[in-house]
């Protein structure tokens, strides 16, 4: 059985991807799997950022950033669920894993150990009308 596998940056989890991605493992008979790559302390980066400003305190940064991680976190978690229970009902066979830090080098082992055959990818330039907001790689075998 083909594998495919939906990269995400924890920052936009895209419902076009997600759905096209379904399509396709369904079309094909594929499994799929998604990988959410999550940047390292995006919640310290926003925060500081705040604090840095200049109009917050201490204790205020460490209390935001746990807001943003925990909120974050959440809704992360929530969208890959709505995206598993998608793809199952499409009779899809799914698996969800997390990276902690974008490493091409990392998605890569991954992509071999999981036998993955095509790669989707969300795209870093704005979408046009013109063309999809994400890359669909075959990997060779």
């Amino acid at each position: 059985m083909d594998t495919i596998m939906v990269v995400f940056s924890a920052t936009s989890i895209s419902e076009k991807i997600a759905m096209f991605a379904i399509d396709r493992a369904s079309k094909e008979n594929a499994k799929l799997l998604l990988l959410d790559v999550r940047d390292r302390d995006i919640s310290r980066k926003v925060s500081q950022m705040a604090g840095d400003t200049g109009f917050m305190g201490s204790k205020m940064v460490d209390q935001l950033q746990k807001a943003i991680k925990d909120q974050r976190g959440r809704l992360i978690k929530e969208a890959l669920k709505r995206i598993e229970e998608q793809a199952r009902e499409k009779g899809v066979e799914i698996e969800v894993e997390v990276l902690k830090g974008p490493s091409a080098d990392k998605i890569m082992k991954i992509a071999k150990s999981k036998g993955v055959s095509t790669l989707i990818v969300q795209k870093r330039l704005k979408e046009t009308h013109f063309e999809a907001p994400f890359d669909v790689i075959r990997l060779k075998k």
